[in-house]
């Protein structure tokens, strides 16, 4: 729900910028949370049917799991962009808007952490999953099977690219 007292009050063009900003953050946390919750409730199906239907099944859901994180990375680096832009250009125009200044000096008082805090968050979520999918997938898989090795080339290789995804999300934090 819109803040609609901010949004009446808002007279500046920069006060009505901030408004939309803070709301298209709002959407964003939003869709952060779905992404993760889409991304346990496929992993969660993949897996309780893969391990009863075979290698198949279980090595299919890594590579959805990377569509999805690419999808998460895109939209971490917006909220990122947001808030840089909040914070540099929009808070030397509206007097009082000192979050984003305040949160980035916590960010780099715990830098040295940061990245175990994201491997654990997020990346806990997606290449945990990948990593458990791949294991039980190869206690199914039949090495005679082109398709089930190939597909267990694809999932090694999309646990890979989550980990690129979130470096780089990591990288885009300053």
């Amino acid at each position: 729900m819109a803040d609609t007292t901010l949004t009446t009050q808002a007279t500046t063009g920069a006060e009505i910028e901030y408004t939309a900003l803070r709301e298209e953050l709002v959407k964003r946390m939003e869709a952060r949370t779905q992404f993760i919750s889409i991304t346990l409730t496929l992993g969660g199906a993949f897996l309780g049917i893969g391990w009863g239907q075979g290698a198949v099944a279980l090595l299919v859901f890594p590579p959805l799991a990377a569509l999805l994180a690419s999808g998460w990375a895109q939209n971490e680096t917006r909220l990122q962009q947001i808030q840089v832009y909040i914070r540099e250009q929009l808070s030397e125009k509206i007097p009082g808007l000192g979050w984003e200044k305040f949160a980035q000096q916590m960010d780099q008082q715990t830098r040295s952490t940061g990245w175990l805090m994201d491997l654990f968050s997020v990346g806990g979520i997606f290449i945990l999953t990948q990593i458990l999918a791949i294991f039980l997938g190869s206690f199914r898989l039949d090495t005679t099977q082109l398709v089930q090795v190939l597909l267990m080339v694809v999932a090694l290789a999309s646990v890979v690219i989550v980990a690129l995804l979130i470096n780089h999300v990591r990288r885009q934090i300053r």
